[in-house]
């Protein structure tokens, strides 16, 4: 059985997206997380770590998604998972919404693209 023709080229952007999200994952850590950590205010509602640097992921998912949905996730029964988007948008600045929107959307572009990867390699 061959591999699809566009398997390679598919491949070779997911993980180019995926090492571009590692880097701005860096980034997003240094800039804006560890200034919210810092801040007794927004300390303990950047949303329940479930890894060590789980709440990065949470904080840049409360600035990139809307606000009506994380309210609104917020307000369920796993509402603590999440990063508080009011607190989070209180202490940050243009930059860090701006650096947090990118890196969510690249790192979500890039693990849908090996997710189908995974899927088109295997089940083709």
């Amino acid at each position: 059985m061959s591999e699809p023709a566009f398997a390679l080229p598919l491949f070779l952007l997911a993980m180019g997206g995926a090492f571009l999200s590692f880097l701005l994952f860096g980034v997003f850590a240094v800039v804006t997380v560890r200034k919210l950590r810092k801040n007794p205010q927004t300390r303990f509602r950047l949303g329940m770590p479930l890894y060590p640097g789980g709440e990065i992921p949470n904080v840049a998912a409360a600035i990139a998604l809307p606000r009506s949905y994380t309210r609104w996730v917020r307000s369920g029964p796993m509402g603590d998972l999440f990063a508080d988007c009011d607190a989070v948008y209180a202490h940050t600045t243009r930059l860090d919404r701006w650096l947090a929107r990118i890196f969510f959307s690249v790192f979500l572009v890039s693990a849908t693209l090996v997710g189908s990867f995974t899927i088109v390699y295997y089940l083709w």
